[in-house]
């Protein structure tokens, strides 16, 4: 199991992105694995497809693609503890806790800092120059 971030995301929709070779890549090395994205790692990702006026589609293709997980209760509590630990900004807490919460293998990601963090927690990552 996979978890994403809007990173790998972004560089996998957005062929002029710096990264959407090495998001393809990583896309067809899952292709049987199950990825799992937040709501609010959703959330990021369908910024500019509504400053686009495409949002209803992008959202509809995101769903498609991805397991979307669900909210509990504890997750604020959770999130607050691990961006007090890890210093990282809040919608890459989200990721690494998604991660750790469901047992994942590895996250996809293009950002140093969630990579960094991650690996210090036994993660994989896919993606980062730190693979």
């Amino acid at each position: 199991m996979i978890v994403a971030d809007t990173s790998w995301i972004v560089a996998l929709r957005d062929p002029k992105d710096t990264h959407h070779t090495d998001a393809t890549v990583i896309d067809e090395a899952t292709a049987f694995e199950d990825v799992l994205l937040h709501p609010v790692t959703l959330a990021e990702c369908l910024v500019a497809p509504a400053l686009l006026g495409v949002l209803d589609e992008a959202a509809a293709t995101l769903r498609a693609a991805f397991e979307i997980v669900e909210f509990d209760d504890d997750a604020p509590v959770r999130w607050a503890s691990l961006r007090a630990e890890s210093g990282l900004r809040l919608p890459d807490v989200v990721v690494l806790d998604t991660a750790l919460r469901h047992s994942a293998r590895a996250i996809a990601t293009f950002d140093d800092r969630l990579t960094s963090r991650a690996v210090d927690r036994g993660l994989d990552v896919l993606g980062s120059a730190r693979r």
